[in-house]
């Protein structure tokens, strides 16, 4: 399976490739008041409102630094309720691809309550990349404040 490879720090992460919409570069992101600090903001992505995740935030509780490799990455999110919007994922060094076989990547036997979105890893030329589920990335508070008017 083809991989789209980030870090976030030190860290390697990767989605499937055929989650990702587009890689956009860094746009002025409008803030969104009153949700969590790691939601960077909103931008205006072809005619639709698109809200971006900051996943350094998220998961290092700093903000991604502005890299010239600092991307949007643009990817299909699924809905709770039906249907997907687009979800815009804020990280670094966002260069490469990489195939990785599904079987390669293993469950770690960890168990992050507040990061269910982390717990398959696979070992790559390049060390230790983790897989990020798109499914889980937004808690259901925060979709439903995000994505309050449903499907698109």
């Amino acid at each position: 399976m083809l991989m789209l490879l980030f870090q976030l720090g030190n860290s390697r992460y990767a989605i499937p490739a055929h989650e990702v919409v587009e890689i956009a570069s860094m746009v002025e992101l409008d803030p969104l008041p009153m949700t969590p600090g790691y939601i960077a903001g909103l931008f205006n992505y072809r005619g639709q409102h698109v809200p971006v995740m900051d996943l350094c935030q998220l998961l290092n509780k700093r903000a991604c630094s502005n890299l010239i490799t600092t991307r949007m990455i643009l990817v299909n999110f699924p809905l709770t309720n039906g249907g997907t919007r687009i979800l815009g994922l804020l990280a670094e060094r966002v260069t490469e691809t990489l195939r990785i076989d599904e079987q390669d990547f293993t469950d770690t036997g960890i168990s992050i309550p507040e990061a269910p979105f982390i717990g398959r890893a696979a070992h790559s030329d390049q060390g230790l990349v983790q897989q990020l589920s798109i499914t889980e990335l937004v808690p259901a508070d925060v979709q439903s404040q995000l994505y309050s008017s449903g499907a698109a």
